[in-house]
């Protein structure tokens, strides 16, 4: 009889410990922290600079400074100015970048166009005000300017509070249409720039 009761209550014992053991279980996966990737992605997305990949859409410098410097290329324009256009293009590679990577620290959803000098390619394909998402950038990165040689447009962070209902309230209206990116300009066509350019950070950055 003692041998019986001794029994029962070792049972006892160990299912309490059992039931003790699954609380505690259920407990830690519940207070788990979220996974660091979201599941749509947007983690890698937000935090992956364009620069590891813009050089597979975009010419090098080596490139350019071929192409402007060729002897049977008849584009009639001195070496100061092809050297200003080198020159340009780099900076506004570089500002253009690097505003993304500051929007990405700061969790920007949105990049709007904009123009640092009169560009009369650009602006009859990519108006003032067209906006791109941070996953259409990451998607497509030839959206990110310099587009052509000479050009004057530039992505500047959208500071509002980034929903699209805005966006479109304001009178912005999105880049790509119907999903699909629109025809860019060939990064060979010329401009010359005719004022001074800047590659400062832009206003309110």
């Amino acid at each position: 009889m003692v041998l019986a009761l001794v029994g029962i209550m070792l049972l006892l014992l160990a299912m309490l410990v059992a039931v003790r053991i699954g609380l505690k279980s259920g407990k830690a996966e519940t207070d788990a922290p979220p996974p660091i990737i979201h599941g749509s992605g947007i983690y890698s997305i937000i935090r992956r600079t364009p620069r590891e990949n813009i050089g597979d859409y975009k010419p090098s410098q080596e490139e350019i400074r071929k192409y402007l410097f060729d002897k049977n290329v008849n584009i009639g324009i001195s070496v100061p100015d092809k050297e200003k256009l080198i020159d340009a293009w780099n900076g506004q590679m570089e500002a253009n970048i690097g505003e993304i990577e500051k929007g990405d620290k700061e969790g920007t959803e949105f990049y709007y166009f904009d123009f640092k000098w009169d560009d009369p390619v650009c602006s009859k394909i990519i108006h003032k005000g067209r906006f791109v998402t941070r996953e259409q950038i990451f998607q497509y990165p030839q959206v990110i300017p310099p587009f052509h040689l000479g050009c004057g447009c530039q992505l500047c962070k959208y500071q509002g509070k980034d929903k699209l209902r805005e966006t479109t309230e304001i009178g912005m209206l999105p880049l790509f249409r119907s999903g699909e990116i629109v025809p860019l300009p060939e990064w060979k066509e010329i401009i010359r720039i005719e004022t001074p350019f800047s590659t400062s950070p832009r206003e309110g950055a």
